[in-house]
């Protein structure tokens, strides 16, 4: 029983861990690829990217580094929380696995894009189903992370109230997806308010869990809420 309570502490720190590195790794890289790319059009794009193409290549090596590194993630919160519901901790697994590929996906796509901007060959750039493929990813990310919270607020592992937050942000960021594939060049203001609570909730989170780990077992938890 100490042995399994203390993996389930190590896991559950390492969950942390990889909480903040994956939001460093992919904010990291998406601020690195766009600001270069910048407005306008394929020309003006490409001449960007030509002109700062190992920084471009950085940017998306961190993008796949935030897409491996969601692996350790699910399955840090995988073992975190089995103990409290083997259920919801598997749907949640296999939904941010399943994150992960998509997009790895995407990442391919857009090594393909930088060959394209290099060769000046607009007609192999595929620029819609590469954002596809990103938004897919994000709505997988977004079910994936639902799932995850509300395992612990049935968990009692996250103070309720984190947990709480948690599934609001991550069901308004689920929103916001299905919205861009509907309506896609949503406004800025938009993105920035549905981003900014999955992205406290995850920070906090990963901190918490990074400091302080779970701090009671599931029976404690479930006789709690009795």
């Amino acid at each position: 029983m100490v042995e399994a309570r203390t993996q389930q502490q190590t896991y559950a720190r390492v969950a942390g861990l990889f909480y903040l590195l994956v939001l460093a790794f992919d904010i990291a890289g998406l601020a690195i690829t766009s600001s270069i790319e910048g407005g306008g059009g394929f020309a003006a794009q490409a001449r960007n990217v030509t002109g700062s193409e190992t920084l471009y290549r950085v940017g998306l090596c961190l993008a796949l580094l935030g897409s491996l590194s969601t692996i350790p993630l699910a399955v840090g919160l995988y073992v975190t929380l089995r103990p409290a519901d083997p259920g919801l901790a598997t749907l949640g697994l296999v939904f941010r696995s399943a994150e992960a590929a998509i997009g790895g996906v995407g990442i391919v796509g857009s090594f393909a894009v930088l060959e394209a901007y290099l060769t000046g060959s607009q007609a192999a750039l595929d620029s819609q189903s590469l954002g596809g493929a990103s938004q897919v990813a994000a709505i997988f990310f977004c079910v994936g992370s639902t799932v995850f919270f509300w395992a612990f607020l049935r968990s009692g592992y996250l103070p309720r109230l984190l947990s709480m937050w948690g599934i609001f942000a991550s069901a308004l960021y689920l929103a916001y997806w299905f919205a861009t594939l509907v309506a896609p060049g949503l406004p800025g203001a938009i993105t920035i308010a549905a981003s900014l609570p999955i992205l406290i909730a995850e920070v906090t989170t990963g901190l918490w869990l990074l400091i302080g780990a779970v701090s009671s077992p599931p029976s404690t938890a479930a006789g709690s809420r009795r």
